[in-house]
């Protein structure tokens, strides 16, 4: 086997970010707040509706949506023997939301229950009041343009520090391409940070307008950096006259009167069906599935795993690659754990807890067509530390400690490959 160098490593590899890799941003007051924290807030925002531009009908609803997901939770954690504790977190409630919205095309009223006459009565009350907006309209815009920003905020510069790895290893001589970085979530953690260095990463957008994931096509000036997020932005918004995405900084004063409202900030808020036949979302998904296929090893950063779409471009890449790895970076993987299984983190056990997401229904409409199984064993290995820690021992001294994880691997794999 040949030596394996920095450029070696990182073309091998592909980095996916969910919310825990913004943990490190959180100090006293600010930073990013995890899902089930951000549900958490919400739980006291409601008790103060008017301070917190609640109405009362609204205040009601998320009272009783909130209730009903904390049963929810409880029932699958008996469900399963308490093996793990579920908590309720903001993205299911954003996936309860929308079903109910829409749910003419989900389920007809009567098959709903009788739980459906609560929300008959909150819609009824509310439509008197309110002509422009329905109810649950009205909810997930207060999510979205109000709560989300303000629970993604970061007020302390000093907090993004633990990024800083990641600006020496970008600014190495040795590197010659972009780090591929693909991120779940929709703070500008990396983009503030870099940019505090006079570095921009690629995100799609030249002068706020979108122009594709090929970045070399389009900007030579990429800094060594891909981030493709996958889930939108806090700074894009999508007009209603052209249907164009917009960085949110670069609009003229005839398109600020043209945003669309629903999507303000643009982004995909929620579990569920998560398949666009639109950019950028498709053109980032095809950009994702096709590096999953070209690299080995797939570093999941801070994701939990509870969307089964990701899910299924993760497992049937490597699925399709014997050799392949996935490597979750992750202090607490999941939902919270019981004593029966705390220290029991093989990869067989991992691999089981991800094919029990995608078999579950709450999390996708269709969980016959998830791919559930991770074929072969030692498939997964899990690191128990946060993401600044990993950029910390990993990326320092020029990369030395993720080049030899990258040599341990293929040593590994040429042994599978040659036993003989």
């Amino acid at each position: 086997m040949g030596s394996i160098d920095l450029n070696n490593a990182f073309n091998k590899s592909i980095f996916l970010l969910g919310a825990g890799a913004s943990y490190g941003t959180k100090d006293n007051r600010t930073g990013c707040r995890m899902s089930t924290e951000m549900f958490a807030d919400l739980e006291s925002k409601i008790n103060n509706p008017f301070e917190n531009n609640l109405s009362d009908i609204e205040a009601e609803t998320f009272r009783f949506l909130i209730s009903t997901l904390h049963y929810q939770n409880k029932w699958r954690s008996l469900e399963k023997n308490a093996d793990f504790i579920y908590e309720p977190n903001i993205e299911e409630l954003a996936l309860i939301i929308r079903r109910i919205r829409n749910r003419e095309n989900y389920l007809p009223y009567p098959l709903t229950g009788n739980w459906a006459d609560k929300l008959i009565q909150l819609e009824s009350i509310y439509a008197n009041e309110n002509k422009e907006v329905s109810l649950f309209d009205a909810i997930e815009r207060k999510l979205k343009s109000e709560f989300i920003p303000n629970w993604l905020t970061i007020e302390n510069e000093t907090s993004l520090n633990y990024l800083k790895p990641l600006i020496e290893i970008m600014s190495s001589p040795n590197l010659n391409e972009p780090l591929e970085f693909f991120t779940l979530n929709y703070d500008k953690t990396i983009e503030n940070f870099l940019q505090k260095h006079e570095v921009k990463p690629y995100c799609g957008f030249v002068s706020g307008e979108w122009r594709g994931i090929n970045l070399k096509e389009v900007d030579n000036n990429f800094n060594k950096l891909s981030l493709t997020k996958l889930h939108g932005s806090l700074d894009w918004v999508r007009l209603l006259e052209s249907g164009n995405v917009k960085e949110i900084n670069n609009l003229t004063e005839e398109e600020e009167q043209d945003i669309d409202p629903s999507h303000k900030p643009y982004i995909v808020f929620g579990h569920g069906t998560k398949t666009f036949s639109f950019d950028p979302f498709f053109d980032m998904v095809l950009n994702f599935k096709k590096n999953l296929a070209s690299r080995s090893y797939i570093f999941a950063v801070g994701y939990s795993f509870f969307d089964p779409y990701i899910n299924n471009l993760l497992i049937e890449a490597l699925n399709n690659n014997p050799y392949s790895k996935l490597i979750i970076i992750n202090p607490s993987f999941g939902p919270t754990e019981s004593e029966n299984n705390r220290n029991q983190k093989d990869s067989v056990v991992l691999a089981n807890y991800i094919e029990m997401i995608q078999e579950n229904s709450f999390y996708s409409e269709l969980p016959e067509f998830n791919i559930k199984k991770i074929n072969g064993s030692n498939r997964i290995l899990y690191l128990n530390i946060g993401f600044g820690k990993f950029l910390i021992e990993y990326f320092n001294d020029n990369a030395k400690a993720f080049i030899e994880l990258i040599e341990k691997f293929e040593t590994e794999r040429e042994k599978e490959e040659n036993p003989f």
